[in-house]
């Protein structure tokens, strides 16, 4: 029996949604159809993590409320309307809890800067430390501060950008709002980011002793966390029928901002083999259509903090890189940052880098303290991974997708080598004008570098379902946009 004749055109299996102005990273093969070199038999072209580099710290403990514990749990914000990085650090001080002033051993301090690398803290007079009536302490909760995730209403200047921002029609008439822990966990709100109405709302009744912060998810139009499930889950002295590991990650989510979010989470990540058997926190971010997570593993023996970098294309199913490495790993012995690292809440883009802003300590999670440090992760912009070309000749093939218009644009790094890109039908049959051939060689080093042919441009192709085909040799592929 002949087949029927084509009745109608159906879609590739393998397309994929490509939006213009939206990066697509190559942190995965959910793009790629296919990768290999000159010896067409195999698939030796890598993903390849890369690490940040960082360096001293750059905020230390020098004020006396500081002496115990340091500067822990960071978080950074970026404020356009004034061009100043804003620094919430959790000062703990177990010594004096239970007194008058800090009911609490948490409280909040704070630290600005012009460029996000000198920093200063503040004379204030908002909350005194004995007889010192100046001091730049900002929260110190009617519990106790734990952490802080701020927010600013976005400006026209996006010379550096905040990763995570929630959109500004969400913060209620607000500059600024703080999502931190004092007990429960709530919003503050500020419009200078130094005076804050504490607990103007409550989202959720129970202390999640971690650092989480807030997203907001355009797919399902709902606000997200990721934090342990402890509505359900305790330790060794929790009633036996709710034991259970509180040291997974859950998604807990809401419709509205302002309210108590009175869902379930739902566990997301659970330690696994080769896991420490605890996963601390995770704070996330969304780019380029992927859910970014920093993942905080507390190691057994000894007790060492690290993160790992996570990914999920819908927020719910989370991916790992292979060998799982970490993205932010402890020190070396002796330096500042042996013991412990914790990230802070959010990823600052600053020009053409990501900045990560973290508390380091050479002690271990279970030992005597010492102050914990600041300091700062740099990488390349979208430079978690990239696909890598050696010395042979590579190729990395897209799945079908419909071209959304504009120029093609490449994030690469090829100092010392070159990238070209065809572009082909689902086939695989060129289309005209966009050989190998008609590409004008990259061998340069940029994030964002515009891809040309001799005789057309991509804005032709608008809608038409094409695949890109990339030819390069000692060079790094992170992403490509069409803008």
């Amino acid at each position: 029996m002949l087949c029927p004749p084509e009745s109608g055109r159906l879609d590739p299996v393998g397309e994929r949604k490509v939006k213009r102005h939206t990066p697509q990273l190559f942190v995965d093969d959910f793009l790629i159809e296919n990768r290999f070199d000159s010896h067409f038999l195999s698939a030796n072209v890598p993903h390849v993590a890369h690490s940040p580099q960082r360096g001293d710290p750059l905020v230390w403990p020098d004020k006396p409320w500081e002496a115990e514990r340091g500067c822990g749990y960071p978080g950074v914000v970026f404020d356009p309307q004034t061009q100043l990085f804003r620094l919430y650090y959790t000062v703990s001080h177990s010594l004096n809890k239970g007194k008058p002033d800090y009911p609490g051993s948490y409280f909040l301090c704070y630290a600005q800067s012009t460029d996000g690398l000198a920093w200063e803290k503040p004379d204030l007079e908002l909350f005194p430390w004995g007889s010192e009536t100046r001091t730049n302490i900002v929260l110190q909760g009617k519990h106790e501060v734990h952490s802080a995730n701020v927010h600013v209403a976005a400006g026209a200047d996006d010379r550096v950008k905040n990763l995570d921002a929630l959109p500004s029609r969400f913060l209620n008439d607000h500059r600024m709002i703080m999502y931190y822990c004092d007990a429960g966990h709530y919003l503050a709100t500020s419009e200078d980011g130094i005076h804050w109405r504490e607990q103007a709302c409550q989202l959720i009744a129970n202390r999640i002793d971690c650092f989480h912060n807030i997203l907001y998810d355009v797919q399902r139009q709902e606000f997200v966390s990721f934090l342990r499930n402890k509505l359900i889950f305790g330790g060794a002295k929790a009633p036996p029928d709710l034991q259970g590991n509180t040291r997974a990650i859950s998604r807990l989510a809401s419709r509205d901002l302002w309210s108590s979010w009175d869902t379930m989470p739902t566990s997301v990540l659970i330690p696994d083999q080769g896991d420490a058997k605890r996963f601390y926190s995770m704070s996330a971010f969304h780019y380029g259509g992927i859910y970014w997570g920093l993942l905080h593993h507390l190691d057994e023996n000894p007790q060492t903090l690290d993160v790992e970098l996570v990914f999920s294309r819908d927020g719910i199913d989370w991916k790992r890189l292979p060998d799982r490495p970490r993205l932010i790993p402890i020190g070396a012995p002796g330096t500042w940052d042996s013991g412990m690292i914790m990230s802070a809440d959010r990823l600052i883009e600053s020009g053409d880098e990501w900045w990560i802003y973290y508390s380091g300590a050479d002690y271990y999670h279970n030992a005597a303290p010492t102050p914990n440090k600041i300091g700062l992760a740099k990488l390349r912009k979208e430079g978690f991974v990239s696909l890598r070309a050696g010395s042979e000749v590579s190729y990395v093939l897209t799945r079908p997708f419909r071209w959304p218009g504009g120029r093609l644009f490449i994030n690469a790094k090829a100092s010392t080598g070159s990238v070209r890109v065809r572009v082909v039908d689902l086939r695989r049959q060129l289309v005209a004008g966009f050989d190998y051939e008609d590409c004008k060689v990259f061998n340069g080093d940029a994030v964002r570098h515009p891809v040309s042919w001799n005789e057309t441009e991509l804005t032709s192709l608008e809608g038409d379902l094409i695949r890109l085909e990339f030819e390069f040799e000692n060079a790094d592929l992170f992403a490509f946009e069409a803008i």
